[in-house]
């Protein structure tokens, strides 16, 4: 491995991060909506994509939030119209969190330029380059996380 190389590609995702945080600025901005807020809603979003709309408390640890402010955002959400509490387990005690149909609209009026041009981007790469430039972020992401951790445990 070149290490020029290798920094100058770290560099490069952090502009990336950069940019990125840009747009979901300015997007939140526009449609007067709190980072935090759209950081949950695509949280919920990976979790029902998943299969398992989330607990609050599996929110609050994916976004790395007390209790106390996971409430509050839920609650902020649910005045928006973006999200309901349903109790749809076995176990009726059991909250569990899922996006209306107003947080799915909303989203792809805020998000629906960036998923477009980041498709025009991704579509002028081969199918093979994808899951490798795939398989490098998600051991990226990983990277990011386990250094997290150790960061939490020093």
């Amino acid at each position: 491995m070149d290490p020029h190389s290798a920094r100058e590609l770290v560099l490069l995702l952090q502009q990336f991060a950069q940019a990125s945080d840009r747009y979901v600025e300015s997007a939140g901005t526009r449609h007067k909506t709190h980072r935090t807020d759209m950081n949950a809603l695509a949280a919920i979003m990976r979790f029902e994509l998943a299969g398992n709309p989330p607990t609050p408390g599996e929110l609050a640890r994916e976004l790395s939030l007390s209790a106390p402010a996971t409430s509050a955002l839920l609650d902020r959400l649910e005045r928006s119209g973006h999200i309901e509490r349903l109790r749809v387990d076995k176990d009726r005690r059991v909250v569990r969190i899922r996006m209306t149909e107003k947080a799915k609209v909303d989203g792809r009026t805020m998000f629906g330029p960036l998923a477009a041009g980041m498709m025009e981007v991704i579509s002028s790469y081969e199918d093979s380059e994808i899951a490798l430039i795939s398989k490098f972020l998600v051991d990226a992401i990983a990277g990011i996380d386990q250094a997290s951790r150790r960061g939490a445990a020093s």
